[in-house]
């Protein structure tokens, strides 16, 4: 489908949004020292967006209370009611510094045209990529737009879904298309539409086997091990080669750009030198639509290695996160696990599995005008083609955006490329990044205009 824009409006946004990375950045800057992975901080967090909001031409941005410590950020400006609308969304809350300390963390610093800070890629840089369009169309934007500014993506806690499934907000948030600023490409200068989202399912497995912690030279051999006997149920998960092995679980074909390589995709990773790639297929098949699991959470009445002791372990716990591909339900994939460790339980041990609940997967919709007109303003910001990528990670929330207009595409792009090393230590965004992604927003909005 050909998107067409004259060459003087491209030029002249261009020019705009460069001049306007000096204060995007200081804002960035600004926006990365609040601590907002901590509850008392995010209610700052979200006072200082609606202030970036406010300056930037949303005069009606407020902050909404979810009855938690994350207030909402929402607000909108309506430039002609028969004008088209769009939804943006991003996210100001954060992970933990992890093995970073909290001064580090919350210390942003440049090196090499990255700035280093927890949240600079994961969110931050979507809020700002938001601001920046603002500010490229001297705070009128072309189209109608729509904020939806989170602080509770990080901890799925599903706030702001519940919200969407108010009664009184049945009939908010329709537009005609879905701007989620929260992914990235495959590399830094490579452009990219995220096409699929994994789902996810979570459950705890719990085996019980004595009273309470029995000396193992007294009673160890005969008395089960509760510890022992989880390992041999979570033994069963994979087959040999990697693979989830629970019939039950789909894996569909992927169509889509593949990752570059798996040498690439361990050094993003962080995958150790020697340590193999597991499962089968293509790099971006194991990612994108086959199932993965993995152990997300561990309990026991087991000290550690430190203050061991030579007991058995009466109880074990472990909660394991399986991400699904789009098309299969959390629930079912629950039963299928459970299924699966009812038939093969180790000495026919009573064995508990307890769904956690979890979200569906999500296939974006493709081939509308609309659609192609991102694509274009990607391929205008970046001078490159743009390829389809899926994401191994879930955001529920487009479900809820995408049941107010059937027909509108959702836009999952961003600045959080594999360098970014979201969620791990040392996260970065590149500001060239943002600075493309700023664009591209402001050409998408501007071509919007015309329909």
């Amino acid at each position: 489908m050909d998107v067409e824009s004259s060459t003087s409006n491209v030029e002249d946004l261009k020019q705009k949004v460069a001049q306007l990375q000096g204060d995007l950045k200081k804002d960035l800057i600004s926006l990365v020292r609040i601590r907002s992975h901590l509850g008392a901080e995010k209610k700052k967090a979200a006072d200082k967006v609606v202030s970036l909001l406010s300056e930037a031409g949303v005069h009606n941005a407020q902050t909404i209370s979810l009855g938690n410590s994350a207030p909402l950020v929402h607000g909108s400006i309506t430039v002609d009611p028969i004008k088209p609308t769009v939804l943006l969304y991003a996210h100001y809350d954060v992970q933990p510094p992890g093995s970073w300390s909290e001064d580090e963390a919350f210390d942003p610093k440049e090196k090499n045209g990255r700035l280093y800070g927890r949240g600079a890629a994961d969110d931050k840089s979507g809020i700002m990529m938001h601001v920046g369009m603002l500010r490229a169309f001297g705070t009128k934007p072309p189209v109608n737009v729509e904020f939806l500014i989170e602080g509770e993506e990080e901890s799925g806690t599903g706030s702001l879904e519940e919200y969407l499934d108010r009664p009184e907000n049945q009939d908010r948030f329709v537009a005609d298309a879905y701007v989620i600023a929260d992914t990235g490409g495959v590399a830094v200068g490579s452009p990219a539409l995220t096409t699929s989202l994994r789902g996810i399912a979570q459950a705890d497995i719990t085996v019980r086997t004595l009273e309470g912690p029995v000396h193992s030279g007294m009673y160890g051999g005969p008395a089960p091990d509760a510890f022992m006997a989880l390992c041999r149920i979570l033994a069963t998960l994979h087959d040999d080669a990697g693979d989830v092995a629970i019939p039950g679980l789909l894996a569909t074909k992927w169509t889509g750009a593949d990752y570059p390589d798996a040498t690439t995709f361990c050094h993003n990773a962080g995958v150790l030198p020697g340590v193999p790639l597991i499962g089968t297929k293509s790099v971006a098949q194991r990612l994108y639509t086959k199932p993965s699991l993995n152990v997300v959470g561990l309990d026991s009445d087991l000290p550690t290695t430190k203050d061991s002791v030579n007991a058995l372990c009466p109880q074990a716990t472990a909660r394991v996160s399986i991400r699904l591909v789009p098309g299969q339900e959390p629930a079912a994939a629950v039963a299928a696990l459970r299924e699966h460790i009812n038939r093969n339980r180790p000495w026919f041990l009573s064995v508990d599995v307890v769904d956690r609940g979890g979200g569906s997967g999500f296939e974006v919709k493709t081939g509308s005008k609309i659609y192609a007109m991102a694509e274009w303003a990607l391929k205008t910001a970046y001078g490159r083609a743009v390829t389809s990528l899926g994401q191994g990670g879930s955001i529920p929330l487009v479900h809820k955006l995408q049941a107010r207009n059937e027909n509108a595409p959702v836009l999952l792009w961003g600045c959080e490329e594999p360098a970014a090393r979201i969620h791990a230590p040392n996260e970065s965004v590149d500001l060239g990044e943002l600075e493309r992604m700023t664009l591209a927003e402001a050409l998408f909005l501007d071509e919007l205009s015309k329909l």
